[in-house]
């Protein structure tokens, strides 16, 4: 059971990661890990913030009630995951082996599930992974010259740092 104190910090740390993503810091990271929290633990729970906020806020602009969050489930967590190690690319442990694609991308491979996860939304809110290479993709709508200008014009109007 997750003492109280620890409860609190993990609410702070998934506020932070949702709304003040910016504010991210291999110090402040690090300070989770002081804090308890096992680094495949921590990867696993930006998984679920970055994935429960696009939703949510994919909702929030539209003016669309939220979706209720699915019923929580009962049990310990498994602790399994793959073989990690240290990345020079991230602050993160990743699976193995390190570094051999981008940073965002390996970022979350130490939960696969949570990977898994994100890689659907970003197929259904962008491009579908396996397809980021194909510069003429499009969904129908746009093409992907007009989605990486809407991509690259809205973070840089909100000052968005990535």
């Amino acid at each position: 059971m997750i003492e109280m104190a620890v409860r609190s910090d993990l609410v702070a740390a998934v506020y932070r990661i949702a709304r003040h993503a910016s504010t991210l810091t291999d110090g402040w990271y690090k300070a989770q890990l002081d804090r308890g929290l096992s680094p495949v633990a921590y990867v696993e729970m930006v998984g679920v913030v970055v994935a429960v906020a696009a939703v949510d806020g994919f909702y929030r602009a539209a003016g669309l009630p939220r979706p209720p969050l699915p019923a929580a489930v009962v049990g310990e967590p498994t602790g399994q995951h793959p073989p990690v190690e240290t990345a020079t690319l991230n602050w993160v442990p990743v699976a193995v082996p390190a570094d051999r694609t981008a940073a965002v991308v390996q970022g979350l491979s130490a939960a696969p599930q949570e990977w898994d996860n994100v890689a659907r939304l970003h197929a259904a809110q962008y491009i579908p992974v396996h397809e980021m290479g194909e510069l003429g993709w499009n969904r129908g709508t746009l093409d992907r010259s007009d989605m990486e200008l809407v991509a690259a014009r809205l973070p840089a109007l909100r000052e968005c740092f990535y």
